[in-house]
């Protein structure tokens, strides 16, 4: 995101971010995932509260929090305030991207007899205590001196520092994707010159990917991507491997 667009961001308006964590609260299973893309687009769209975000991503462990709050078959929230901030956010953006299919979630560490009761548990034990505490810490974010809040370059620093937390989660991601990718190739191409070329292909995009110069990522993507549809088309497991892989590569290539 750029400098101009940080400065474009609405000042005001935390009343639309209560309004859409009562519109998931009061929602369906079936209507949520656009609520939650509506609760994001709140964030996005308020200076005040995305600093608050990026400040409570700074040093966030996602993969760790989240590994620590499943417990069995439930999910159970930190009592750190700005911890449950930055995982809940982190939860609602994969659910919102399609990393983490809310149905998936809510069958997982919410079930019960129907949809519409484990999305009920996920607002209650989920939402209701990361509206609280979003509540609690914009509070205490307009008592600070009004020129931290209106400074640009603090904003401009918060979100690079967010930025590049996130760049690095997908780049590793990526890479992860890639290497699953590879070692499915090793049992499911026989021909030892259609594998090779295969897997130049998936060489080339984690060169790419390790790089700093995003703009060969796209080109060496295309490769894979026209590899796996002509080897794995059928194939769901790898399939689900590539949509994985295409939504880290267009976020970093962004």
């Amino acid at each position: 995101m750029r400098r101009e667009y940080i400065d474009s961001m609405k000042t005001s308006g935390f009343g639309e971010f209560v309004s859409a964590c009562e519109e998931i609260k009061n929602s369906k299973f079936v209507l949520a995932p656009s609520k939650i893309t509506a609760l994001l687009k709140s964030i996005a769209d308020n200076k005040q509260l995305y600093s608050m975000f990026a400040a409570a991503l700074v040093d966030f462990d996602y993969k760790r929090v989240f590994t620590s709050c499943v417990n069995g078959a439930s999910f159970v929230l930190p009592q750190e305030p700005k911890t449950v901030i930055a995982l809940v956010f982190r939860i609602l953006m994969d659910i919102d991207a399609g990393i983490m299919p809310l149905q998936n979630f809510l069958e997982a560490y919410f079930y019960s007899n129907s949809v519409n009761e484990s999305y009920s548990r996920f607002v209650l034990e989920i939402i209701a205590p990361f509206e609280t505490y979003c509540r609690m810490y914009f509070v205490r974010a307009t008592e600070l001196p009004e020129d931290f809040l209106n400074d640009g370059d603090k904003m401009t620093q918060a979100y690079n520092e967010m930025g590049d937390k996130l760049r690095d989660e997908l780049k590793t991601d990526a890479l992860s994707c890639v290497s699953a990718l590879i070692n499915i190739a090793d049992g499911a191409i026989n021909g030892m010159i259609d594998k090779a070329e295969y897997i130049a292909c998936l060489n080339g995009l984690s060169r790419s990917i390790k790089s700093r110069n995003y703009d060969d990522i796209i080109s060496s993507f295309l490769g894979v991507k026209y590899a796996v549809a002509y080897f794995f088309k059928t194939d769901k497991a790898v399939v689900d491997i590539y949509r994985k892989l295409e939504y880290d590569i267009k976020r970093l290539a962004s």
